[in-house]
C-alpha cells in the first residue's frame, strides 16, 4: 500500500471490463433483508429499503474524523492530479491506501452493511468520486449492479460524503422503487459525452 509500502497501481487489477463482465451469467436482481435483531438500524429503516431500495442518510463519520478525511483525500487529489490523472480516476483505493482500508473498516459502517447483508461482508471496491467545479462532467441514470462483476448482486453501494451534498452542488439523486425491475436496458456512452460513467 502506497501510505505505509511501495506498492504501484499496476500491480492492482481494476474492475473487469464490458466484455469480460458479460462473459459471466449474472443474477442481477434485489434480495430483501431479512432481520429481526439489526445492530443499529431500526426495523422501520429495514422496511424502508427494502421498500425504497436505498436508505439515508446515515452517520458514519464525525465532524472531527470527516475533515481529517477531507483533508487526507485533498492531498491525495492533488497527487493524484500531479501525476496526470483527474479527479475520477481514485479507484480501487483500499487496495493503494491504507487510510482507505482503514475506512472501509470503520465500525459504524460495517454494521450498517451488516444489518442489510448478514455478518459476513466484504468491502471489494472503493473509489473517491470527486465532481469538481465547473468541469463539464456528469454522471447519467445508472444501475451500480451492470458495472459490478458479481453474482448474485446481493451487494450495495455505501456513498460516503465527505463534503455537505446538497441540490446546488450536485448531490446524488435515487430513482425510489427502481431496484425492484432487476437489470432496466441502458445504452453505452461514448468517451466525449460529459458522462463520467459509460452507461445511461
Amino acid at each position: 500500500m502506497n501510505d505505509n509500502g511501495s506498492s504501484s497501481d499496476s500491480q492492482f487489477a481494476i474492475i473487469p471490463d464490458r466484455e469480460s463482465i458479460e462473459t459471466v451469467q449474472r443474477d442481477i436482481r434485489f434480495f430483501p433483508t431479512e432481520n429481526t435483531s439489526p445492530q443499529l438500524l431500526s426495523p422501520d429503516q429495514i422496511e424502508a429499503w427494502n421498500r425504497d431500495g436505498y436508505l439515508g442518510p446515515l452517520d458514519v463519520l464525525d465532524a472531527n474524523e470527516s475533515a481529517s478525511l477531507r483533508e487526507y483525500f485533498d492531498a491525495l487529489l492533488a497527487e493524484t492530479m500531479a501525476a496526470g490523472k483527474d479527479s475520477y480516476s481514485i479507484s480501487s483505493a483500499h487496495l493503494k491506501h491504507a487510510r482507505v482500508w482503514d475506512l472501509l473498516q470503520h465500525s459504524k459502517l460495517v454494521s450498517y452493511v451488516s444489518d442489510l447483508l448478514g455478518e459476513n461482508v466484504i468491502g471489494w471496491g472503493s473509489h473517491f468520486f470527486c465532481k469538481m467545479p465547473g468541469d463539464g462532467k456528469r454522471v447519467d441514470w445508472h444501475q451500480d449492479a451492470s458495472y459490478w462483476p458479481l453474482t448474485p448482486t446481493k451487494a450495495v453501494t455505501v456513498w460516503l460524503a465527505i463534503d455537505d451534498a446538497d441540490l446546488d452542488n450536485g448531490g446524488m439523486e435515487v430513482f425510489t422503487g427502481s431496484h425492484e425491475h432487476g437489470l432496466i436496458d441502458f445504452d453505452m456512452t461514448d468517451s466525449d459525452s460529459g458522462n463520467v460513467l459509460d452507461q445511461v
